[in-house]
This record gives C-alpha cells, structure tokens and sequence, in this order.
C-alpha cells in the first residue's frame, strides 16, 4: 500500500490529420497503475499492439494480486516484489504483442512503446520502452523521468543533436527499442521516491511535440486546482492546437496526502472502486 492518496485522469486524441487512434491509455486507481502506449504499423496493426500493451500489462498485475499467477522463484530474485511484478507483466505483454505479429503478414511489423508507472508505499516504480515519456513536476520544477530509445537521443547522448533539436528532428521518430519486434527486449525498470505535492505526467509522443517541458510545467500549475480530467484535457487540447501532426495522450497522476475520510466517506469510496 501506498503511503499517500493517488487521483489519475487519462486523455487520448486522434490529433489533427491521422486516420486512426494507435495510441491507448489505461489507468486504475485499484491496481494503482497508469500506462501509456504508442502503437506503430501497418493497417490496424499499431492500434492492435498498443492494445494488447496495456491490457495484458493490467491483467498480468491483476492475476498476480490475487494469486492467480505465481512469479517463478528464479525470476529477477535480487528485485523487490513490486518490481519483479511490473517486469514480469511487461514481458508477457511483449511476448503477446510478439506471437501476434508472428500470426499474420498484415500484423508483422506491428510494435509499441510502453511506459506505465506502478505505485508501492513512498516510490513509484515505472517500466518503460520506446519514446513515451514520464515527466515529474515537483515545487514547480520538471523533469523528465525516462529516456527515449530513439534514434534522435543517441545523438543527443553523443553530443551530434541538443535536446530541443532532437524534438524537432525527422529522425525523432525512429525507436531503436518497442515491444513486439523481439521475442525478448531490455525494458528500463525504475524506481523513484514522490510525496504528496507531485504530479506524473506519461505521455505519448504526440504530447510533448505540441508541447515543451517548460509548456507542460505551466500548464500544470496555472492549473493545478483545475479538476484532474480537465487538466488532463487542457494539455492535450494546448498540445494538439499547437502541433497536432500524431496522436496524443496523457495520464496524469496527483500524489495528495493521505485524506482522513469518515466512515460514510470510506463506505461510499468502497463501493464507488467495487462497482
């Protein structure tokens, strides 16, 4: 459990000129999870990955919870439970998406991005692969929590781009890591302390095209009392007015501290997560 309140909102847009959505957006306040994906592909092939992405990802959490599924002893042992469980979700779900395009011609190159965030007592624990991003705003700083597995960021890490060049860059939408593509790929586990006050940005590509970290940063505290689905809202809307050229999502993740609710309140938060 985790030792402080969570709110999640999710947001995903067509954008302006794309003809389908592949883009998919999961958040559950149960499993205290949030996950972004960005599908790539031919026909339905992206929508289909990005899918299968966040759903097995949920599922997999969900059936080890209730002991449905047992993480074998030999699976990453040095590891805490929350994070061996993120990995071993994240896996299946490559391994679902890899079967799946293995099935059919049409499906064959079809891949996603994955970055979904799992919450365990004062941390956040996030697995991430591809170009979504993490963003964490904190006494109105921001920084980005992952790296991108694109082809624009290694030239940034080989000093060829600067950060805000390789935004803008054509080749910023070359991945060199998805899921799907490999029967088994490295996935960026990681772990970080956040408390009450914080807010998570995870983001398709889409977004922070529209939008720099300094824009996003803005938003979220011009904003800040704003209800969590309209914040979540605005930045999308800003992102796709300013840009628009793919599709974008956002979940965004409030760390609030611990509410100390009356029995009515606790009964009717019970029953609103048990319908």
């Amino acid at each position: 459990m985790s030792n402080f309140d969570i709110e999640f909102a999710a947001v995903t847009d067509i954008g302006k000129i794309r003809e389908k959505n592949e883009d998919n957006v999961l958040i559950s306040s149960d499993l205290g999870l949030g996950v972004v994906a960005d599908g790539m592909g031919g026909h339905s092939a992206g929508e289909i990955a990005s899918s299968i992405a966040v759903s097995v990802l949920a599922e997999t959490i969900r059936k080890i919870n209730t002991g449905a599924l047992k993480i074998p002893d030999t699976f990453l042992p040095k590891l805490s439970p929350s994070e061996r469980k993120l990995l071993m979700a994240a896996n299946l779900a490559n391994a679902a998406i890899y079967s799946t395009a293995q099935s059919s011609d049409i499906y064959k190159m079809m891949g996603t991005t994955l970055t979904g965030v799992l919450f365990e007592k004062d941390c956040a624990i996030a697995v991430h692969v591809g170009d979504s991003r993490i963003y964490l705003l904190r006494e109105g700083k921001i920084v980005q929590i992952t790296t991108d597995h694109s082809l624009a960021m290694e030239h940034v890490r080989r000093g060829l781009l600067s950060k805000a060049e390789a935004d803008r860059s054509k080749i910023q939408n070359v991945l060199t890591r998805a899921m799907g593509i490999k029967k088994n790929i490295e996935f960026d586990l990681l772990k970080f302390p956040v408390k009450p006050g914080d807010v998570l940005v995870l983001c398709s590509d889409g977004l922070y095209k529209g939008l720099t970290e300094e824009a996003i940063a803005q938003i979220l505290m011009q904003d800040k009392d704003m209800p969590i689905v309209k914040l979540c809202r605005h930045l999308v809307r800003t992102s796709n007015e300013h840009d628009g050229q793919d599709n974008i999502s956002a979940v965004v993740i409030k760390i609030l501290a611990p509410q100390k609710l009356t029995l009515p309140q606790r009964m009717r938060r019970f029953f609103s997560r048990a319908k």
